[in-house]
């Protein structure tokens, strides 16, 4: 569990049975894929999208993601995603993520993603000011 600033976004994710395994809990690749999405809503709060980033001439790749599986999720679930930019630096920055049950509250992952900002020669490239100051 990671201290969660204000400047966060949460998200309604339903569990779908497509995204379950053969004994109906989640499986834990769709993971991911939750976190792809919350991402996406926090680039939104932010106010810029990824293909504003594209346009700059940058990409954005991720180099590691942590995810703690606590407790499990299953067929037609509510989680409630949430997400926040935990720490940044010259080239990268370190994501934050929750996915509770909505109602209860329950803690079913904890997550973290670092992403790197590259040029087009895939190089790690300093995070733009225009882009610093909307983290």
């Amino acid at each position: 569990m990671f201290n969660r600033p204000r400047h966060s976004v949460t998200i309604e994710l339903p569990v779908m049975s497509y995204e379950t395994d053969f004994v109906g809990v989640v499986n834990n690749t769709e993971f991911i894929r939750f976190i792809e999405r919350v991402r996406y809503a926090l680039g939104k709060k932010h106010g810029f999208s990824f293909k504003q980033v594209r346009n700059a001439r940058l990409w954005i790749v991720m180099a590691r993601v942590e995810i703690n599986y606590r407790s499990p999720a299953r067929f037609e679930d509510i989680l409630l995603g949430t997400g926040w930019v935990e720490k940044i630096g010259r080239t990268s920055m370190t994501m934050a993520y929750e996915f509770r049950m909505k109602g209860t509250n329950r803690l079913i992952v904890d997550a973290r993603q670092a992403m790197v900002f590259i040029d087009r020669k895939f190089k790690p490239t300093p995070i733009p000011p225009s882009i610093r100051k909307r983290l």
